[in-house]
């Protein structure tokens, strides 16, 4: 099953049985815990950098962490090769955060 909209993320059933779609792309002033298709190098890098110095601000696209502020501001932003809308979201955090 796909979104209304076409191909696309799989729905999720919600705690009360209504069905959610995940957010293509968002952001969050914290470090949220999932990290979707984040390699796994990349997602022990972003978990570390979590634990310690702490991250900000993080943008997800489909819950896969994009790109994260650390707590003194360096800007990270995998160097990895998604989908089509998932690049485009790269390179907006490459705009944004630059």
């Amino acid at each position: 099953m796909s979104s209304p909209a076409g191909p696309g993320p799989r729905p999720r059933a919600g705690p009360s049985g209504s069905v959610h779609y995940p957010r293509a792309l968002s952001a969050a002033g914290f470090a949220p815990h999932e990290t979707g298709r984040l390699p796994r190098e990349w997602a022990a890098r972003y978990r570390s950098d979590a634990a310690s110095p702490g991250v900000i601000y993080t943008a997800t696209s489909y819950a896969a962490p994009i790109a994260w502020v650390r707590q003194a501001g360096q800007v990270v932003i995998p160097d990895e090769g998604y989908s089509a809308t998932t690049s485009r979201h790269q390179n907006f955090c490459r705009a944004w955060l630059s």
